[in-house]
């Protein structure tokens, strides 16, 4: 049966989600024990809307609590290797980056339900990543942030805070130097002007790319 996309909200284990025509997506997902429970709680019932409540959240992933498996080049490996897996059959992967804590996913074309997409990701990868860990239980946390694209311009900002996250995070100084990150795949000439563009734009672009 072929996927037909339709907007729909529902809820997960703690957040909404929004199944968006399928339109691109940017899809957050975290490790177990990045954000605790009650984080969780306290911004269902104080925070009033869905991006404040990941904005908020993003924050607190970007301090990096927790274990940090993913900080293991062996481990993001498995990560990012999954999320390509997919690429062509089930979404077109538009960027990615594996932080230490949790991981940021655009992709566009989607051939399959968003929930569907996420849930595969996390048991296959969670499974490898215990393997290669020697341990057992819970290795994502059950839910996930999702917002969907509105304009092409909504898209390069996404691309934009997925690709920087690491220099906002305060892991390295230039985009280049974190190593689980498309900023890699792309062809050499354009690296070039990502490079160029983010030299002009690295004071401002946060303000732009969280429209």
């Amino acid at each position: 049966m072929t996927y037909q996309p339709s907007d729909q909200i529902y809820s997960g284990a703690f957040l909404p989600h929004t199944e968006a025509m399928g339109r691109p997506q940017m899809i957050t997902f975290h490790l177990g024990d990045s954000i605790p429970r009650e984080i969780y709680h306290q911004l269902t019932d104080e925070v009033s809307t869905p991006a404040e409540r990941r904005r908020i959240c993003e924050r607190y992933l970007d301090r990096g609590r927790g274990r940090c498996w993913l900080n293991n080049k062996k481990i993001a490996g498995v990560v990012s290797q999954t999320l390509k897996f997919y690429d062509d059959s089930r979404y077109h992967l538009v960027d990615w980056v594996v932080m230490p804590n949790h991981v940021h996913v655009v992709y566009d074309r989607p051939a399959h339900p968003m929930g569907s997409i996420v849930k595969d990701w996390k048991s296959y990868s969670g499974q490898q990543c215990n393997r290669r860990l020697g341990r057992r239980g819970q290795f994502w946390r059950r839910d996930y942030f999702d917002r969907y694209a509105r304009c092409p311009r909504h898209l390069f900002n996404m691309s934009c805070y997925v690709l920087l996250n690491p220099v906002k995070a305060g892991l390295v100084d230039d985009p280049f130097q974190w190593p689980f990150s498309s900023i890699h795949d792309y062809h050499p000439d354009f690296k070039e002007d990502l490079r160029r563009w983010y030299r002009d734009w690295k004071e401002r672009f946060w303000i732009a790319c969280d429209e």
